[in-house]
């Protein structure tokens, strides 16, 4: 206990035994020597009191210093009018003690949730004199807080305007009802609503006291203005503790933090999942703010929501079950509803403007309320940095791939990665309700080709079916009027009877579809019949284009020009969903992505927050945010969009293929496709996580589709080639927080098959020659949305780098894609195994589609077969790579790392990254 020096005590300065009179105590602050007052340590080293000390404004402030910091008095009337204090409430006792720390050699420092105080503070609020016990005087909180600020200004005469400001708060009886209403008035008349730096004031300090002894941030129920001081003194960006600590006895409080407030900027899946995540997680400390243009506020209700006329996503896109497995319960039930599509293994369908719907009722739940703000309007830069949004420390947006957000924020941090254009074809079955085909099928005759995409729902017949296509293509996606359609104004389909659909005009009318001969509006003819949908169940027809494109870090400073209104120094702004990267919605992760990024955000912003990682407001609170940004990034370009674009998605690259597909014969296009598709239907079909029962006659049934289309539409289907399913397997990338463990015995196998694999590699001679065999149709493989067999990808490649296709073909320099032995293009010229005796020339063998169950080797597509730089057949091996297993899925163990074996060659560093992170994949903390 550290000895009392001879000279008044802290205590002795705060006691005054006349409460009644206020102003009589602040005449007496001239009877004590401040420089006197010292405290001396056990070691007997010496360390002044902090001095109370501020800067002293200028008279009259400037426009650029209003609202910055300290500023002038305000006039009284104008304070008068802003404050209405309610009466105040008497306590019996003051609140409880904190925990006490005597100085020592060693300085106690306080944790991150704590903060300390004099312990001189304590006793002047209990009212002790020369260190007797406190007694129960019958005095209110307001009395002690005014007695407490009476003895601070005593202490502070460095500042005669914040004295002053400070002064006449606590003398006027009517103005200042209660404590919070003191603390209120202190905020706006001295500090001006606003923190000049993140650092923390003797006057900070001391309201902070203030505030913890009258309990106000322990009241459930506190009134508008006691938050906003709690919010105000405890920001959670503000440090917790003077530097340095007062050398005296200290006590200890737990830091009672205030709302950490985001406002996000888009409210499409995204930003609702951001702001579910915020809220779910923040335990009440977190108050989000979501602004968009689309919604209505029923002014009867309340409630937000979609009107009846806005046109509406109507996309069906495919939810991993990784991905919804990350919401909590409430959250899983209300987006689906109780009702998860199954279709792809390991994922559940809906529609996009059903997750929106859903997700937004779900932002209005009773449990939410109060923590999810919904603005029925959008924000510009301009109205952000006018005001309109108020105060926030973390700006997020999540306004799509045309994001102002990342466009003015993040400006030379976009890297755009390649560029596709599709259409989109939305329908509606109505009555009829269900889809033509069955959900297998429609997946064979998605998977066997990239020409087209079908995503929809069979329970309600609603959905997407997309086509690629060429820049030629692309310019002529117009109305009769000449005007592109797109998603703010799409073209429509005329009625059998001629009319025009409600809500469009006659501008809006599709041209291609008014010159049936065109070669677009029979490709888009053909894949309606594909999937065996009606042009009288189209409802409206768009343009998409594709842009693969991301930002190079996920979070930023604000500006110092857009923070005029940030009660701080500044803020930050982060990006998530389609604003901070776009990908091929061919794959169907765009979604997926744009949930894990919302969730992510919240997990490590509520991480942040608890470890009290904000202060100072520092691009490193949201390091770990910003590495999973990158890291998803990675994931689903370079191993999703990017397989796509070099395979058939740039238009250049199709343009090529197509005009190639003229000179493929009838008969290898319709056996390529069966083969491919009833090859796929093998696959999947002996999945573990194959939802539906195995088709019948699944052949046949291809046969009798593509028999209604048009020989050319077939051939080019035939040459866009299969899905690059292979290349996109792989372990997803996940929030780490809310990832949830796997169980014991799916961690065991993984990490027993990576061993196997591992093994393998080192235990066999590496001169040993075993020509894998291409992956079989075994159970398990990657979770991914699709899977198909893995081809050869020789490039095509002549001397001149030219290639000069027979039968009408063209010479052009451009880059092409790669193509698996047996593929149309290969077939038709007579190269490579994939022509059988007594089939014409070109023609593909039929084993495998005609038998159904056999192995998935017997299609003629060879595993090692290249194409030497000189443009002669070679033996250039493939490349490989590891198709590590996912969720504890079964690898595929010949397609795997021991294909090593038979390449004569050592591990390149990629490959023994992906052994190790298969290695550590699915194994608990």
């Amino acid at each position: 206990m550290p000895s009392r020096v001879s000279s008044p005590s802290l205590s002795e300065q705060f006691y005054c035994n006349d409460s009644s009179s206020v102003s009589s105590m602040s005449s007496r602050r001239h009877l004590y020597d401040h420089s006197s007052m010292s405290c001396r340590s056990s070691t007997s080293q010496d360390c002044s009191h902090p001095n109370f000390s501020f800067p002293l404004p200028p008279s009259q402030p400037t426009s650029s210093s209003r609202g910055r910091g300290l500023r002038s008095k305000p006039s009284k009337p104008t304070l008068i009018k802003t404050l209405s204090p309610p009466q105040p409430t008497t306590r019996s006792r003051a609140a409880s003690f904190g925990k006490r720390t005597r100085p020592h050699a060693t300085p106690v420092v306080p944790s991150h949730d704590e903060i300390a105080f004099p312990v001189s503070y304590e006793d002047a609020w209990a009212g002790s004199r020369y260190g007797e016990s406190a007694v129960a005087d019958g005095r209110t909180d307001l009395d002690r807080a005014r007695i407490f600020i009476t003895r601070f200004i005593s202490m502070s005469s460095n500042n005669p305007w914040v004295n002053a400001e400070l002064r006449d708060i606590i003398t006027n009886r009517e103005l200042c009802r209660s404590v919070a209403h003191v603390v209120w008035a202190v905020m706006h008349r001295v500090f001006g609503n606003r923190h000049a730096d993140f650092g923390v004031t003797p006057l900070v300090q001391a309201m902070r006291f203030i505030l913890i002894k009258a309990n106000i941030p322990a009241e459930v129920d506190m009134c508008e203005k006691a938050r906003q001081v709690v919010d105000f003194f405890f920001d959670p960006t503000l440090h917790r503790n003077l530097e340095p600590l007062p050398c005296e006895e200290l006590v200890m409080y737990k830091y009672p933090v205030g709302r950490l407030k985001v406002c996000i900027v888009g409210g499409g899946p995204t930003g609702l999942a951001s702001a579910i995540s915020l809220a779910e997680k923040g335990g009440g400390s977190i108050e989000v703010h979501v602004w968009e243009r689309r919604w209505v506020r029923d002014e009867r209700t309340g409630e937000v929501g979609y009107p009846p006329n806005a046109r509406r996503r109507d996309q069906v896109v495919t939810l991993q079950d990784s991905v919804t497995d990350l919401l909590t319960p409430k959250s899983f039930q209300a987006l689906f509803a109780g009702r998860p599509e199954r279709v792809w293994p390991g994922s559940a369908n809906i529609q996009i403007r059903k997750v929106e719907d859903r997700f937004l009722k779900r932002c209005q739940d009773d449990d939410l309320r109060g923590l999810i703000h919904l603005h029925a309007e959008g924000v510009t830069r301009e109205e952000l940095k006018n005001g309109k949004c108020g105060d926030f420390h973390v700006l997020l947006g999540t306004d799509g791939a045309a994001s102002w957000v990342r466009r003015d924020y993040f400006r030379g941090y976009e890297n755009e990665r390649g560029r596709s254009y599709a259409l989109g074809l939305a329908f509606d079955r109505g009555s009829a309700g269900g889809l033509p085909w069955s959900q297998p099928l429609n997946m064979f005759l998605t998977l066997g080709q990239t020409r087209y995409l079908l995503n929809a729902s069979d329970h309600d017949g609603k959905g997407y079916l997309n086509m690629q296509l060429t820049e030629d293509e692309w310019h002529k996606m117009v109305g009769v009027d000449g005007e592109p359609v797109h998603f703010g104004s799409p073209g429509c389909l005329r009625r059998e009877d001629g009319s025009i659909p409600e809500g469009f005009s006659e501008n809006r009318v599709f041209k291609p579809s008014e010159h049936r001969d065109s070669s677009l509006w029979k490709s888009i003819e053909d894949g309606l019949k594909l999937f065996g949908f009606k042009e009288s169940e189209v409802i409206n027809v768009v343009r998409i284009p594709i842009v693969v494109q991301a930002v190079r870090e996920g979070v930023q400073q604000l500006p110092l020009e857009d923070s005029r209104f940030v009660r701080r120094p500044h803020a930050l702004v982060a990006v998530a969903g389609d604003a901070a990267m776009t990908v091929h919605f061919w794959p169907g992760r765009g979604l997926n992505s744009g949930i894990k990024a919302g969730i992510a955000f919240g997990d490590e912003l509520v991480h942040a927050l608890n470890r009290g990682e904000f202060a100072g407001l520092p691009l490193s609170s949201m390091k770990h945010y910003n590495d999973f940004i990158l890291k998803l990034q990675d994931r689903e370009h370079d191993k999703r969009s990017i397989p796509i674009l070099n395979q058939s998605g740039t238009p250049e690259t199709l343009d090529w293929l197509l005009k190639q597909a003229s000179s493929v014969p009838d008969n290898v296009a319709i056996d390529w496709l069966v083969g491919a598709m009833t090859q796929i239907a093998d696959r999947l079909e002996q999945r573990e996580d194959w939802y539906f029962k195995p088709e019948i006659n699944v052949e046949a049934q291809i046969r009798i589709v593509l028999r209604q289309m048009h020989s050319l539409t077939l051939r080019e289907m035939a040459v866009s080639f299969p899905w690059p399913t292979r290349e996109m397997a792989g372990a997803e990338v996940l929030p780490c927080r809310s990832a949830k463990p796997e169980p014991p015995e799916t961690c065991k196998k993984a990490e027993q098959r990576w061993l196997q694999q591992l093994w393998g590699i080192i235990s066999k001679e590496p001169s040993v020659e075993r020509r894998p065999r291409l992956p079989g149709s075994a159970s398990g493989g990657s979770n991914g949305r699709f899977e198909a067999p893995r081809f050869t990808v020789p490039t095509l490649r002549s001397k001149s780098s030219s290639p000069k296709m027979r039968n009408g073909g063209f010479v052009d320099d451009k880059p092409r894609p790669p193509m698996p032995m047996g593929h149309p293009l290969m077939a038709q010229q007579g190269m490579g195994p994939g022509v059988s005796s007594g089939s014409p020339p070109g023609s593909l063998r039929r084993s495998n589609a005609s038998k159904r169950g056999g192995s998935i080797s017997s299609l003629p597509v060879p595993s090692e077969f290249g194409v030497a730089d000189g443009g002669a057949m070679g033996g250039r091996q493939r490349s490989v790579s590891v198709n590590t297993g996912v969720q504890g899925q079964e690898a595929d163990s010949d397609g795997g790392l021991t294909r090593l074996m038979s390449v004569k060659r050592q591990p390149n560093q990629t490959m023994l990254c992906e052994a190790m992170a298969l290695a550590l994949f699915g194994v608990g903390e």
